[in-house]
């Protein structure tokens, strides 16, 4: 597993032991990241999530996270 410095992942996040964090990016309590997974820059991934194998997360990523949407209750 490779995470970055400035990357924030909670202790109670599970990743695969390959997952790639890319830096300032911020992994929640609830997650789990399968492996082959890379995470890159500025990423934030949280609520209760489950990421499969072999994926790819770009830059400003937000997963897992309420929408901006004024209609959104919930």
């Amino acid at each position: 597993m490779a995470i970055h410095p400035t990357a924030i992942v909670h202790p109670g996040a599970r990743l695969a032991a390959d997952v790639q964090v890319g830096p300032f990016s911020v992994i929640g309590e609830h997650v789990e990241i399968a492996d082959g997974t890379t995470v890159g820059p500025h990423v934030v991934i949280e609520g209760v999530t489950r990421i499969g194998k072999n994926n790819r997360f770009y830059s400003g990523g937000a997963i897992g996270c309420a929408p901006q949407d004024k209609k959104y209750k919930n």
